[in-house]
């Protein structure tokens, strides 16, 4: 874990989403929890050293965030749409393809249940822990049930993947539309030190070049529609961005697959379909 301010560490350099943790006056606050078990496990071990973990705050219902949930007995806090998801994932699906990452996996996966959230919010909600405040704000766009989490007296917000940091981003379930306008509330807080959800640490000045990649994934699949182009021959023949940024820690050889659920989600949301 990288200690990012007096009180905030961040973890951006394992398989799955930066996560971090709070160590307030009154116990800690986890944001986000790792993919893998195993990382999980470790990461515990570490919050022990820190004080008592007493909430774990979900930013988005993708299990990358979610799946270290249950290596913790404490309440979860996230967007309504994360708990529903999270409800309705096949975990005996998510089990296999989880156990598939590593030889320690499948042991720590046996018996396996979700820690889901049990307290929810939809427009956002502010927490107090300690001497700390926990802002959540509903910003959807990578999907709809995304939130941003800013630790006011730490200066820090934790973007969740509205933010992939010059690495590949994924649109697979985007409203490109709503992430814009997400970007400008993110540019609006008072906040400084951003934790993307995918990518090193960065601030306010890579929201241009962010928005920017999203408009031109947007054009370029509605040139696509334009010429005539049907969603299939799209989804084959659309490859530009493939190179344009590396593919997140663990994520090697999934460009190609990452570009064709782009190229599908952006083709059915720019046609209605």
């Amino acid at each position: 874990m990288h200690q990012l301010t007096k009180n905030v560490y961040v973890e951006t350099c394992i398989r799955g989403c930066n996560h971090g943790f709070v160590t307030t006056s009154d116990g800690v606050v986890l944001i986000d929890t790792p993919h893998k078990p195993s990382d999980a496990l470790k990461l515990k071990a570490e919050i022990a050293k820190h004080g008592p973990l007493r909430y774990i705050l979900n930013t988005e219902p993708h299990g990358d965030h979610w799946t270290g949930n249950a290596f913790f007995d404490v309440p979860v806090i996230a967007h309504e749409g994360v708990r529903a998801r999270i409800l309705a994932t096949d975990m005996a699906a998510h089990v296999a393809r989880v156990s598939t990452f590593g030889p320690e996996e499948p042991n720590l996966l046996k018996g396996y249940t979700p820690n889901a959230p049990i307290i929810t919010f939809k427009n956002g909600m502010t927490m107090h822990v300690g001497n700390h405040t926990f802002e959540m704000i509903h910003m959807p766009g990578h999907t709809m049930s995304q939130a941003a989490i800013c630790i006011k007296e730490e200066g820090v917000v934790f973007t969740s993947d509205n933010i992939f940091n010059k690495v590949q981003t994924w649109l697979q379930e985007a409203n490109p539309d709503l992430w814009l306008m997400s970007l400008e509330s993110l540019r609006k807080l008072k906040e400084e030190i951003f934790v993307p959800g995918h990518g090193d640490i960065c601030g306010k000045e890579y929201l241009n070049e962010q928005g920017a990649f999203i408009q031109e994934w947007k054009a370029y699949v509605k040139d696509a529609i334009d010429r005539g182009m049907t969603r299939d021959e799209a989804i084959i023949k659309l490859t530009a961005f493939t190179d344009r940024y590396p593919m997140d820690i663990g994520q090697d050889g999934m460009s190609p697959a990452v570009q064709k659920m782009n190229v599908g989600n952006l083709y059915n949301y720019l046609t209605g379909a």
